[in-house]
């Protein structure tokens, strides 16, 4: 499976994400991981800054925003890419912090 670029922002400045999760990286930042619904590509997002409970819409550092969509989940697509970022940022360690995020827990990470 390749990988390739995404849209700029200004070309695709939203972006719906189903069977998504929010994943936390050693050094502290948060990312949403999912398949876009158009195609079910696998989907890394850029450091989230803020997020809407309610409505389950998330910015990123570039500017995007994401739209959750239904619950989360896991998805192959989402897992290679992930595993690719990963490789490539020089990821050591991650978490899954869905339920911290969908649960409000107030922490001293903004989102």
């Amino acid at each position: 499976m390749a990988l390739w670029s995404i849209a700029c922002v200004a070309a695709e400045p939203e972006v719906s994400i189903a069977r998504w999760r929010v994943l936390e990286i050693n050094e502290g930042t948060r990312h949403f991981v999912g398949v876009d619904e158009r195609d079910l590509s696998g989907r890394v997002s850029s450091s989230i800054v803020a997020f809407d409970h309610e409505n389950l819409r998330g910015q990123t550092l570039s500017g995007r925003v994401y739209q959750l969509v239904g619950n989360p989940g896991r998805s192959g697509n989402a897992d290679y890419v992930w595993q690719r970022w990963c490789e490539v940022n020089e990821v050591k360690s991650f978490s899954d912090v869905t339920v911290q995020l969908l649960g409000g827990v107030a922490d001293d990470n903004p989102i």
